[in-house]
């Protein structure tokens, strides 16, 4: 997963949420990073993004000024506008996180959510199992491991990080793991 610009809960640069979250959308996060970053609903981000759109359509600004969409800035201004807004937490300190916790942290940031991943890769072997028993296509337990695994990494890649390269040359491998194998190597 990429890193977000904006800090949960950065008090030193944004003294309210809106602030925060004006600057995610700037920075091009999307609802639900924003919504699990900063722990607002989906409904009061969409909100500051019909507010920002209306004020930005009554001249008081202008989208490129902000740097975001018109319909982002007037949603944003007009939440600020109507006092709806409020001051942002104290951040309350994380827990110390250790052994198979940080492990599975790291994995987090570099992977996705394992809940989402889990989700879209049970979704591919699914589809991939489901075709294999409805075309009667006779897989070795080589071939039908390597697909397994490939959509597992798949999913990491569009949920995570898509630069990694590891997940990237895993895929080859796994393929290779089966092609050798047709051509008489063993590994």
């Amino acid at each position: 997963m990429r890193k977000l610009n904006v800090p949960k809960y950065y008090p030193s640069k944004y003294k309210t949420k809106a602030e925060a979250v004006l600057d995610m959308l700037k920075g091009g996060e999307t609802v639900k990073q924003i919504k699990n970053r900063m722990a607002v609903s989906d409904s009061y981000i969409y909100a500051m993004k019909k507010q920002l759109n209306k004020l930005m359509k009554e001249g008081a600004f202008t989208s490129e000024e902000v740097g975001v969409s018109e319909e982002t800035f007037a949603e944003v201004a007009h939440q600020a506008s109507q006092g709806k807004d409020k001051p942002m937490p104290t951040p309350k300190p994380e827990p110390e996180v250790s052994g198979v916790g940080k492990v599975l942290d790291a994995r987090a940031e570099q992977y996705g959510s394992f809940m989402q991943s889990a989700d879209t890769a049970v979704r591919i072997k699914g589809i991939m199992h489901n075709a294999v028993a409805r075309n009667a296509v006779p897989l070795y337990p080589d071939q039908l491991q390597a697909l397994d695994m490939i959509a597992t990494k798949i999913s990491r890649i569009v949920h995570g990080n898509p630069n990694h390269l590891d997940s990237w040359i895993d895929i080859a491998g796994y393929a290779m793991l089966v092609a050798d194998r047709l051509q008489g190597k063993t590994r």
